[in-house]
This record gives C-alpha cells, structure tokens and sequence, in this order.
C-alpha cells in the first residue's frame, strides 16, 4: 500500500513525485515516458533546437541572444526532478496504467504489466495527445520541422516562413505571435472559423495569408520539411515553408478514470482551485485537466500543488495518518 501513486511522466508528474518525496510519503509513480515531452528535439536551424512541452526552445551561442530562458529553466527543473526520483528505490514503475477505481476508502491503480497498485490517494498527470496530422510526410518529418503546437518563441523563427495548420483558440495565438517576426505565415484552415479578435488581427496582417477552406494533402522535404501541398476546390497548390506547425486539438489522456471522474465534453478532467478532483483522493495537475496550461513551469507549479493538497488530505485521513504517524 502506498500513501500516494503519480500517474504520469511529464513535468506536473515529476514535480508532484518530488513533493510528495520532500514531505516523506511513500510514493510510487507509474509513467510510460519519464520526462514526458521535455527535451525532444526539433531538427529546424541547428543542433540546439528543443521542443520543452509544446514550446520550442533554443540554447543560444555564446554571440547571441538568449532566447527562452524561462522554458530552459522549466526543462532543467523537470530533468532535475527526473534524476531525484530515479535515484530512489522503489518509486519508480514504468507501466501502463489502464483503469482506476475506488474501492472503500483507497484507489485501485491497474497496470497493465505490473497487476494492481494501491493508495491513500492519486494524483493523475497524463498530459494530452495531439490529433495528428494524417498525409503523407507528416509523420517522417515530425521533429524535423514539423511539431504538434505553434510556438509562442516567435523571435526563433524571425524571418522564417511558417505554416500554422488548424484554428484552435491555441493555433491562432501562436499565429498572432509569430506574425510579428517570421516573413510569411501561412494559416491553413480546414473548416471555417467565426470572425474572433484573433482572426482580424491576422487577417490585418500584410505577412499573413489566411487559407480557409484548403486541406492538407502532403509534406514534403529532404532532411527537414521544405514544403507542404494543399488542396482547394481541386487545386493543388505548394507552399514552400522553414517549419510547420499542426493543432487539430488535442486528446486529454484521461481514460483510466473515465466515469470515476467528472470530465468536460472533451475528457479533461474538471478540478477545483486546489487540484481536487470530483472525487475526494484523487488530484489531477497539468495538460489533463481543465486548468489547461501547456507551459512547462505552469505543469510544475500545479503538480507541486497536487502533491501537497494530497498531503493535506492524506493527514486527514485516519488510516493512512495512523501508519504514517508508526512508521516515523
């Protein structure tokens, strides 16, 4: 039995199992991918090019700007964590975890290979997939030039000519943002879209073509991608292009405690101002649920908080605090 199980392995996982390590619970975190998305690499104008969490980042040379010092702070943060929770026996399990339950006072946590774990309380922090883009080279050039969010690092590529794929509230942001500083933006819009202040402003914008109506058919490159080809009204046209980035939305990856959970229409999970789930025990921090951040010190601050609302509920839990209180 354990005080509190993480489910997850991205930043708001990693900070929540740090906390819980620094207030002494015996804590187990179950992840398919210890660091979640911090550190991929995104082959674009150099070697230094890092995708941290949906952020793109760059590690400057000595005679240039720094760019993106807080998101590097965020990736040294989680990978800190990372080398913590590695170096403790027993609270790591990397695993699938496929269903949770509350059974009396405590959670069933199943795992896939692994049978089933048990806890005071839980903490889910699977973070969210993106719908990906399904054409030919989307998938061969994912992470050399193409990623799954625009980056709101706009000044990387200044002077760059950009793709935006999709008109999420979250692409049409890093449209605005990146219209200040690439060439040329192009904003690729499969389905039309209402007239919202962020769409005026981009259609304001001399640099920015807004393509409602053309849906992609192909990515094209050598090492990176060099061009995407879309389609309208039966025309094919090619749109010559540095990086593209695509946001057709996003899965929250709550399956495992579908109908335990209150989630919104689109499976986020619904907490309160302190990370509490609609069932007591159960916390939920970053991209899973509906305090969305999709920032790297953001998913480190709301698991910290998880960790430490679990703490509070694990004392008041008779059971749990009677053993915490022996083992002592």
């Amino acid at each position: 039995m354990h005080d509190l199980i993480v489910v997850g392995g991205g930043a708001a996982a990693l900070s929540a199992t740090s906390s819980a390590l620094g207030k002494q619970l015996n804590v187990l975190i179950i992840y398919e991918q210890l660091g979640g998305k911090t550190g991929q690499r995104l082959t674009l104008r150099s070697e230094e090019d890092y995708l941290v969490g949906h952020i793109l980042v760059h590690l400057a040379f000595p005679d240039e700007q720094p760019l993106g010092e807080a998101q590097l702070a965020g990736e040294e943060t989680v990978h800190l964590f990372e080398r913590q929770v590695k170096t403790r026996s027993g609270v790591t399990l990397r695993d699938r975890v496929t269903n949770v339950t509350r059974v009396g006072d405590f959670f069933h946590v199943e795992t896939q290979r692994n049978g089933l774990k048990k806890a005071a309380a839980v903490v889910i922090a699977t973070g969210v997939t993106p719908i990906t883009l399904d054409v030919p080279g989307a998938k061969e050039f994912l992470g050399m030039g193409i990623g799954y969010s625009p980056t709101t690092h706009a000044l990387l590529l200044q002077g760059k000519t950009v793709a935006i794929i999709g008109t999420s509230p979250r692409a049409l942001r890093g449209a605005v943002e990146l219209s200040r500083t690439v060439e040329k933006l192009y904003v690729i819009e499969p389905e039309a879209v209402p007239a919202t202040p962020l769409v005026e402003v981009l259609q304001r914008r001399p640099n920015v073509e807004m393509l409602a109506g053309y849906q992609v058919k192909e990515v094209q490159g050598v090492s990176t991608i060099e061009q995407v080809m879309v389609e309208h009204q039966g025309q094919i046209r090619t749109l010559y292009v540095d990086a593209a980035f695509v946001d057709l939305g996003l899965h929250p990856n709550s399956d495992m405690v579908k109908g335990l959970v209150e989630t919104d229409a689109d499976g986020f999970i619904v907490i309160d101002h302190s990370n509490q789930s609609s069932v007591p025990g159960l916390f939920a921090a970053g991209d899973v649920t509906t305090a969305f951040g999709e920032q790297v010190l953001i998913a480190i601050g709301e698991g910290a908080r998880a960790a430490l609302r679990a703490y509070d509920y694990l004392l008041s839990h008779p059971v749990v605090y009677e053993r915490m209180a022996t083992d002592k």
